[in-house]
This record gives structure tokens, sequence and C-alpha cells, in this order.
């Protein structure tokens, strides 16, 4: 589950790298590219796909913001081109832009796919299909720390605040 949208996010990455910010791809970044793409499906998934290669084994909840409001839903399907969600509520408008967050609990990742809807099911399970427009974005949510915390900050006496002051100036 985790390492599909993982080479999902680094395809989109390279893709993005090359065609759009116009960076030309390294020897290594190339190679990559071009596995990934082969290896990643190329098209655009429905919510009912069964197909072992884009469906998750185990979807993930998906939140999304699209024309100034804040949804949710679930994401069932993914490829290198776009993903399928099942939306809680009607899907946002065919050509809407949305920006799309799905957190992959098993790594400790936090993925942001700015994107735009090219399908949506109205009737029976709302769902809508959507294509990458744009950068993605990964966080990791789930820091590793020593589990030691830094002291909190010295407090200033007045005159020390007053001295900064002057110092910068």
């Amino acid at each position: 589950m985790g390492d599909t949208l993982a080479r999902i996010f680094e395809y989109r990455v390279l893709h993005a790298k090359s065609r759009e910010l116009q960076i030309p791809l390294g020897p290594e970044e190339q190679h990559r590219f071009a596995a990934l793409r082969r290896e990643l499906p190329a098209h655009v998934p429905t919510v009912d796909d069964q197909d072992v290669f884009t469906a998750l084994n185990e979807p993930l909840p998906a939140q999304f913001v699209a024309g100034g409001r804040f949804a949710s839903g679930i994401l069932r399907n993914c490829t290198a081109i776009g993903l399928a969600i099942e939306t809680l509520d009607d899907p946002p408008a065919l050509g809407q832009r949305l920006i799309l967050h799905v957190q992959e609990p098993e790594h400790g990742v936090e993925y942001t796919f700015p994107c735009r809807v090219i399908a949506r099911v109205v009737v029976g399970l709302p769902s809508m299909g959507v294509v990458f427009d744009g950068v993605p974005s990964e966080t990791r949510s789930r820091a590793r720390t020593s589990g030691v915390f830094a002291p909190e900050p010295p407090q200033l006496e007045q005159d020390e605040i007053d001295t900064a002051k002057v110092s910068r100036i």
C-alpha cells in the first residue's frame, strides 16, 4: 500500500521536474523514471476497478480542498496518471482543481497531490477520477525522535530585551 503511493509520488516528482519545471533529469533519474513508467499503469482508474496493479490493498482516507471547501473521501485506486476517490458527498465539478491530502500511516507519510477532476459519479456511490496536475509534496507525519526534549529557552529580563533591540539597529 505505502510502497505504491511512494512509487507514484517518486514518478510524479520526476515527471514534474522534467516536464513542468524544465529541469533536466540526471542519468540515474532518467533510468528510475523509465523504470517507474514501465511498472505503473498509465490510465485513470475508477473506484470499482479490481485491477491488482491499481487497487490499494487497504483503501486510505483522503481529504481534499476544492472550490474553497473541505471534503473527505477514500482513496481506492491509483496509477501514474491519476487516482480514484470515493467521496462522502457529491464530488467536485468536472475540471475543478483540487489539493488532495493522503496519509499513509504504515510509513508515517502524508502526500499532497495537486489534481484536476476528469470524471465524477453522482448516482450510486459518489466518486471521482482525478489526474495529477502539478508538483506533489511529501511530509513525514511521524518524525523519528530520540524522545529527549530540548529545555525551554531562558526568559530574558527587560534590560536584555532592550539591549538586543539596540544591537539589531
